[in-house]
Protein backbone atom coordinates (compact mmCIF):
# COMPACT_ATOMS: atom_id res chain seq x y z
CA UNK A 1 0.00 0.00 0.00
CA UNK A 2 1.35 3.48 -0.97
CA UNK A 3 0.35 6.03 1.45
CA UNK A 4 1.48 9.92 1.27
CA UNK A 5 0.43 13.33 2.13
CA UNK A 6 0.63 16.13 -0.25
CA UNK A 7 1.28 19.46 0.90
CA UNK A 8 -0.48 22.94 0.39
CA UNK A 9 0.17 25.35 3.22
CA UNK A 10 0.53 29.06 4.00
CA UNK A 11 4.30 30.45 3.92
CA UNK A 12 3.69 32.15 6.74
CA UNK A 13 3.19 28.85 8.47
CA UNK A 14 6.05 27.25 6.29
CA UNK A 15 8.09 26.57 9.29
CA UNK A 16 5.12 25.47 11.59
CA UNK A 17 4.57 22.39 8.66
CA UNK A 18 7.95 21.00 7.77
CA UNK A 19 7.75 18.34 9.68
CA UNK A 20 4.55 17.19 6.85
CA UNK A 21 7.28 15.86 4.36
CA UNK A 22 8.58 13.53 7.22
CA UNK A 23 5.95 12.76 8.62
CA UNK A 24 4.54 11.35 4.65
CA UNK A 25 8.12 9.84 4.35
CA UNK A 26 7.71 7.33 7.50
CA UNK A 27 4.09 6.87 7.27
CA UNK A 28 4.95 5.66 3.69
CA UNK A 29 7.52 3.79 4.31
CA UNK A 30 5.96 2.03 7.12
CA UNK A 31 2.48 0.71 4.70
CA UNK A 32 4.85 -0.46 2.06
CA UNK A 33 5.00 -4.12 2.35
CA UNK A 34 1.34 -3.95 3.32
CA UNK A 35 -1.80 -5.16 1.18
CA UNK A 36 -5.40 -4.39 2.26
CA UNK A 37 -7.08 -5.84 -0.96
CA UNK A 38 -7.03 -5.78 -4.63
CA UNK A 39 -8.86 -2.50 -5.64
CA UNK A 40 -6.98 0.03 -3.72
CA UNK A 41 -2.80 -0.09 -3.53
CA UNK A 42 -2.57 3.98 -2.89
CA UNK A 43 -4.31 6.84 -1.34
CA UNK A 44 -3.04 10.29 -1.38
CA UNK A 45 -4.70 12.50 1.06
CA UNK A 46 -4.02 16.60 0.57
CA UNK A 47 -3.10 18.14 3.29
CA UNK A 48 -4.96 21.83 3.02
CA UNK A 49 -3.72 24.55 5.46
CA UNK A 50 -3.77 28.25 4.36
CA UNK A 51 -4.53 31.27 5.96
CA UNK A 52 -8.09 32.91 5.82
CA UNK A 53 -7.09 34.76 2.63
CA UNK A 54 -6.37 31.79 0.78
CA UNK A 55 -9.00 30.14 1.45
CA UNK A 56 -11.30 30.78 -1.44
CA UNK A 57 -8.24 29.39 -3.67
CA UNK A 58 -7.53 26.23 -1.94
CA UNK A 59 -11.29 24.02 -0.88
CA UNK A 60 -11.05 20.53 -0.58
CA UNK A 61 -11.18 17.81 -3.52
CA UNK A 62 -13.79 15.79 -3.44
CA UNK A 63 -12.36 12.25 -3.77
CA UNK A 64 -11.02 11.08 -6.82
CA UNK A 65 -11.09 7.12 -7.38
CA UNK A 66 -8.68 5.83 -10.17
CA UNK A 67 -9.19 1.90 -10.82
CA UNK A 68 -7.80 1.48 -14.76
CA UNK A 69 -3.86 2.56 -15.17
CA UNK A 70 -3.94 6.17 -16.22
CA UNK A 71 -0.79 8.13 -17.04
CA UNK A 72 -1.35 11.76 -15.77
CA UNK A 73 1.07 14.72 -16.23
CA UNK A 74 1.52 17.22 -13.41
CA UNK A 75 3.73 20.04 -13.20
CA UNK A 76 6.82 18.82 -15.60
CA UNK A 77 5.94 15.09 -14.23
CA UNK A 78 4.69 11.78 -15.56
CA UNK A 79 3.40 9.61 -13.36
CA UNK A 80 1.40 6.32 -13.27
CA UNK A 81 -2.15 5.79 -11.23
CA UNK A 82 -3.90 2.46 -10.70
CA UNK A 83 -6.30 1.63 -7.73
CA UNK A 84 -5.43 5.15 -6.32
CA UNK A 85 -7.85 7.58 -4.04
CA UNK A 86 -7.09 10.76 -3.91
CA UNK A 87 -8.76 13.59 -1.30
CA UNK A 88 -7.62 16.53 0.58
CA UNK A 89 -8.54 17.50 4.13
CA UNK A 90 -8.52 20.69 5.63
CA UNK A 91 -6.93 21.81 8.81
CA UNK A 92 -7.46 24.59 10.61
CA UNK A 93 -4.63 27.27 10.08
CA UNK A 94 -4.83 29.11 13.72
CA UNK A 95 -4.74 25.35 15.00
CA UNK A 96 -1.30 24.63 13.32
CA UNK A 97 0.13 27.95 13.65
CA UNK A 98 -0.08 27.85 17.38
CA UNK A 99 0.49 24.25 17.92
CA UNK A 100 3.82 22.54 18.73
CA UNK A 101 5.07 20.32 16.13
CA UNK A 102 4.26 17.25 18.37
CA UNK A 103 0.48 18.70 19.22
CA UNK A 104 0.59 19.53 15.20
CA UNK A 105 1.09 15.81 14.70
CA UNK A 106 -1.38 14.53 16.93
CA UNK A 107 -4.24 16.81 15.06
CA UNK A 108 -2.92 16.01 11.55
CA UNK A 109 -3.14 11.85 12.55
CA UNK A 110 -6.51 12.43 14.02
CA UNK A 111 -7.64 14.39 11.15
CA UNK A 112 -6.22 11.71 8.82
CA UNK A 113 -8.07 8.97 11.06
CA UNK A 114 -11.47 10.98 10.70
CA UNK A 115 -10.80 11.18 7.09
CA UNK A 116 -10.58 7.08 6.43
CA UNK A 117 -14.79 7.53 6.18
CA UNK A 118 -14.32 8.68 2.57
CA UNK A 119 -13.17 5.18 1.97
CA UNK A 120 -16.48 3.70 3.05
CA UNK A 121 -18.77 6.25 0.86
CA UNK A 122 -16.36 4.77 -2.28
CA UNK A 123 -18.05 0.93 -1.53
CA UNK A 124 -19.36 0.34 -4.79
CA UNK A 125 -15.98 1.35 -6.37
CA UNK A 126 -13.85 0.01 -3.88
CA UNK A 127 -15.10 -3.60 -2.74
CA UNK A 128 -12.06 -5.34 -2.03
CA UNK A 129 -10.77 -3.28 0.70
CA UNK A 130 -10.11 -3.94 4.75
CA UNK A 131 -10.63 -1.07 5.95
CA UNK A 132 -11.13 -1.73 9.43
CA UNK A 133 -7.66 -3.50 9.31
CA UNK A 134 -6.01 -0.71 7.42
CA UNK A 135 -7.31 1.93 10.31
CA UNK A 136 -6.46 -0.37 12.74
CA UNK A 137 -3.08 -0.22 11.32
CA UNK A 138 -2.88 2.98 10.97
CA UNK A 139 -3.87 3.70 14.51
CA UNK A 140 -1.56 1.35 15.81
CA UNK A 141 1.52 3.08 13.74
CA UNK A 142 0.06 6.44 15.11
CA UNK A 143 0.37 5.48 18.66
CA UNK A 144 3.58 3.65 18.25
CA UNK A 145 4.63 7.01 16.97
CA UNK A 146 3.56 8.39 20.14
CA UNK A 147 0.73 10.84 18.25
CA UNK A 148 -2.14 9.05 19.74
Amino acid sequence: MKLGLAQYTSAEIKKETRFLIDFSDEMEKSFTQKIYGKDLMEIVIGIICVSPIFEQFFKPKLPKYTKDKKYVKSEGFEYEVEKCLEYSIKLDFETIKNFSEIEAKKYVSLEILKSLEIIETLRTKIKDFDLATFKKDLECYFKEKGYM
